[in-house]
C-alpha cells in the first residue's frame, strides 16, 4: 500500500511531458498536374444582360452552340467597354483560354475584345493583366489563346468603344494553386500543467511573438503516455 502511494506521489512531481502538433502552411505553390475546364465550376457576370435573356452563365454552361437563340451564348447591351467575367472561385495556374463566336451573324462584334488574368475586382477585373488582344474569330469557331497566367478571374472586355459583346462559350484551363503543409512536432518539459488553458496560452503568445502567425497554425496538444517503472 505504501509503494502504491509512493509511486503516485512520484508520477505526480514528474514533469508533465507534452507534444504540440503545429501544422504550417508554407506559402508554397504545390500544383496537380491535370488541366480540366476550371470555367465549368465557376460563377458568371457580365455589364448588363440583352432583354435579359442571354445572362453571363450562358458561357459556361457547356454548350457549344453558336446560333443566339439557342440560349447557350451570352448577349450585353450597347455598353462602353462591355465586358464578361467568370469567377473561377480559386487561384489558378492558368495554361490557356477558348473563346467561342457566335455563328450566326455579328461576328466581327469580337474584334478588338481583350482577355484579362488576375485576382482584383477592381474596374469589375477589368485592370488585370492583359493576357491578348482578340484580332477576329470565324463565324460559330473558337480561338485558343495561350495565357499561362496566374488568377482568379478571367475577363473578356472590348475597351474604349460603345458595343455589344457576345461570347458562345468560355472554356479556362488551368490547375488550382495550392499551399504545401509542413508538419512540425515541438516537445515541451515543463514542471507546470500544460493540460491547463492559461499555461497553454501562455505558451502560444511566446510562440507568436517568435513571429510564428496563429492562422498559419492548427493546433493539437497531446500528453505523453507515462511509463511504468517496475519497483
Amino acid at each position: 500500500m505504501t509503494s502504491m502511494s509512493s509511486k503516485k506521489m512520484e508520477n505526480s512531481q514528474r514533469p508533465m511531458l507534452l507534444f504540440l502538433g503545429i501544422c504550417i502552411f508554407s506559402l508554397q505553390w504545390m500544383l496537380t498536374h491535370q488541366e480540366v475546364n476550371v470555367a465549368l465550376g465557376g460563377i458568371a457576370t457580365q455589364s448588363s444582360v440583352y432583354l435579359n435573356s442571354f445572362p453571363a452563365s450562358f458561357a459556361i454552361d457547356g454548350n457549344r452552340a453558336s446560333i443566339l437563340n439557342s440560349y447557350s451564348c451570352t448577349h450585353t447591351n450597347c455598353d462602353y467597354n462591355p465586358w464578361w467575367r467568370v469567377d473561377l472561385l480559386a487561384v489558378y495556374d492558368i495554361k490557356y483560354v477558348i473563346v467561342m463566336n457566335r455563328g450566326d451573324g455579328y461576328t466581327d462584334r469580337i474584334n478588338g475584345a481583350e482577355i484579362h488574368i488576375g485576382n482584383s475586382l477592381v474596374n469589375n477585373g477589368n485592370n488585370n493583366p492583359r493576357c491578348v488582344v482578340i484580332s477576329s474569330i470565324p463565324a460559330g469557331a473558337s480561338a485558343n489563346y495561350t495565357c499561362k497566367m496566374r488568377g482568379r478571374y478571367v475577363n473578356i472586355i472590348i475597351p474604349n468603344v460603345s458595343q455589344y459583346l457576345t461570347v458562345c462559350e468560355v472554356e479556362v484551363y488551368g490547375v488550382p494553386v495550392h499551399s504545401k503543409r509542413a508538419f512540425l512536432r515541438l516537445k515541451f518539459n515543463s514542471s507546470e500543467d500544460l493540460m491547463n488553458p492559461t499555461v497553454r496560452d501562455k505558451v502560444l503568445q511566446k510562440m507568436i511573438s517568435a513571429n510564428v502567425q496563429p492562422s498559419m497554425l492548427q493546433i493539437r496538444w497531446t500528453k505523453e503516455p507515462e511509463v511504468e517503472t517496475e519497483t
